[in-house]
């Protein structure tokens, strides 16, 4: 069975590039990490608000993942912006069952 993180992030309309742009940071990264199966990039069309579908072949290859010096180095970069006012991050994980 492989594991599944949803991240989703509501933000001011002011925030959505750059918002948009650690996200597409974001992806290379993982693309590179053991255990990468996909990723999804959404964008709503009704409210300043992406989802990013991130899956990996196990729970420990994510968490490997958010653990690289890689990973590490973009949350640096992007901690301020993920804490600014009117922004909300969520992270939700699943095992896939089929």
């Amino acid at each position: 069975m492989s594991f599944v993180a949803i991240s989703k992030i509501q933000y001011p309309a002011d925030l959505k590039e750059a918002i948009y742009a650690v996200g597409k940071n974001m992806i290379p990264i993982a693309k590179r990490q053991p255990g990468f199966i996909s990723i999804a990039f959404h964008q709503t069309v009704n409210k300043n608000e992406t989802m990013m579908y991130w899956e990996w072949a196990s729970e420990q290859d994510h968490l490997n993942c958010m653990k690289s010096d890689d990973w590490r180095t973009i949350m640096d970069l992007s901690t301020s912006l993920f804490h600014s006012e009117g922004v909300e991050l969520s992270i939700e994980s699943y095992e896939r069952l089929d």
